[in-house]
């Protein structure tokens, strides 16, 4: 048994909640195994949210859809170029203070997002990240929104040209709640999606292009702190006890046996290889 968290997009502050929903887990590094986690924890979910649509944020991800919006691939302009959202962010961090400070780290900003979080990760030994230095904006992780920076880069990423297909795509299939099983961090990817549809659904999206503005969207000052004691509404903060949860959790009723059903009745035709066709909306066409 494990449990996961499915965010789901709201069009009002802070534009997601956050719903934990246990599930039988399936073991094992195989593609097919993955993907039968991900069939668990979204028919779970959908038995207590029929009228949500959701979707898996990862390069296991059933649906191709889910692939590209990978924070490994999904493109962010930087004034230096082109580079992902990960490697973005990675090279951003900065851990430490005075004598003790390590980072940013320009050096590795063009370097593939998983090379570029392991020479980070080394970089840091065992130090926390207390803030970030992208492009020239100096960003922290308040308590009330630890991912403000990680949040930035994947909205005002999706604004960008370079993932216009992958946008459009989004917004037109309609998926109103986001996962991404591998996710052992407070930044999430599925996470900054679901906050990407409610800002949509709110017409606010827009405010996000600016620095200013999209930080006055999450009630934040340039120092880190608060706007207001508002900033707390209706959050999950994080606690020496784990994270305060606002929403009721859901119990695992499509077990391992439904699963596998699921998994044979639907997804036959796929292969336990990473590929461009290998995913069931492409398998359908």
């Amino acid at each position: 048994m494990a449990v996961r968290s499915v965010f789901v997009s709201k069009s009002s502050y802070p534009f997601f909640e956050e719903i934990h929903v246990h599930m039988d887990w399936f073991g094992g590094f195989a593609l097919s195994q993955k993907r039968k986690c991900q069939i668990g924890l979204h028919q779970n979910f959908l038995r207590a949210y029929p009228d949500r649509k959701p979707l898996e944020i990862s390069s296991s991800s059933l649906m191709s859809l889910g692939a590209g919006l990978s924070a490994m691939v999904l493109s962010k302009r930087t004034s230096l170029g082109l580079t992902t959202v990960e490697s973005a962010f990675q090279s951003s961090k900065v851990f430490g203070t005075g004598a003790d400070q390590t980072g940013p780290f320009p050096e590795y900003l063009f370097l593939p997002g998983r090379e570029c979080r392991k020479l980070v990760k080394e970089k840091a030994a065992g130090r926390i990240c207390t803030r970030y230095l992208f492009d020239g904006m100096l960003f922290y992780a308040p308590s009330y929104h630890l991912t403000l920076f990680y949040d930035y880069l994947y909205l005002t990423a999706l604004l960008e040209p370079e993932n216009r297909e992958v946008r459009e795509a989004l917004l037109e299939g309609g998926y109103t709640a986001f996962t991404d099983l591998a996710a052992r961090s407070v930044n999430c990817q599925a996470r900054s999606c679901a906050i990407f549809a409610g800002l949509v659904q709110a017409g606010l999206i827009d405010e996000v292009r600016d620095f200013d503005s999209f930080l006055r969207l999450f009630r934040t000052r340039r120092d880190g702190r608060a706007t207001g004691t508002d900033a707390w509404h209706r959050v999950q903060v994080l606690t020496k006890k784990g994270v305060v949860l606002l929403s009721p959790e859901v119990p695992c009723s499509f077990r391992k046996e439904a699963v596998e059903a699921w998994y044979q009745d639907r997804c036959a035709g796929l292969s336990n290889k990473k590929g461009p066709d290998n995913f069931l909306d492409r398998l359908a066409g």
